[in-house]
């Protein structure tokens, strides 16, 4: 039996190397685990997959490490156990398929769990999808309101366009800086604030 184990980058910023040095304690050698340190590759996990063989152990510090999403985890568990392969989560010492005498009922409880977290993620987002649709058919505006400009700042923007005052003056009019100065004059032209 071999004992492999395998760590990702995940969006929830859980650090590569601190799920690496927690697999020293399951008798992992450094040369067996598998890492994929940027987020959204997954190489080493592909390479992993290849080696991983019936009777084999993979340890990781979470589900998580598995995929992003609890679809996505119920499928990767699906997958590795279907192998033969032992999985040991460092994170849930209840979730190791070595333990007690019924391994089957082990993977099949934690696959039904995840199956369940999946359905109601879904389950969330359709409802979280219909309460934003019936919100906007109330005509509820979201994001941050666009920005109002006074009639002093197109007056100082105008003048300065037409050249009567110079960037230095519109400035010091504005109260801007010049980066800030030209951004707001550009979403102005794109408005068509300034056509003739």
């Amino acid at each position: 039996m071999a004992r492999y184990a395998y760590a990702r980058a995940t969006n929830g910023g859980q650090s590569v190397l601190r799920q690496i040095q927690c697999f020293s304690q399951f008798g992992v050698e450094k040369a067996e685990i598998y890492a994929d340190e940027k987020l959204n590759t997954r190489t080493a996990y592909g390479d992993l997959l290849q080696t991983l063989k019936e009777g084999d152990l993979l340890v990781i510090k979470s589900l998580t490490a598995l995929a992003d999403g609890y679809d996505g985890m119920a499928i990767e568990w699906t997958r590795i156990t279907s192998l033969g392969v032992d999985i040991c989560v460092a994170d849930m010492p209840a979730v190791d398929t070595r333990r007690g005498e019924n391994r089957g009922t082990v993977i099949a409880a934690v696959a039904q769990m995840l199956s369940f977290c999946a359905e109601k993620e879904r389950a969330h987002s359709t409802l979280q999808a219909k309460g934003i649709e019936a919100a906007k058919q109330r005509g509820v505006k979201f994001g941050r309101p666009a920005k109002q400009y006074s009639e002093e700042f197109i007056d100082a923007v105008k003048r300065f366009k037409a050249g009567e005052i110079t960037l230095k003056q519109a400035l010091a009019f504005t109260g801007m800086k010049q980066s800030s100065f030209y951004y707001h004059v550009h979403k102005l032209e794109m408005q068509n604030r300034f056509a003739e």
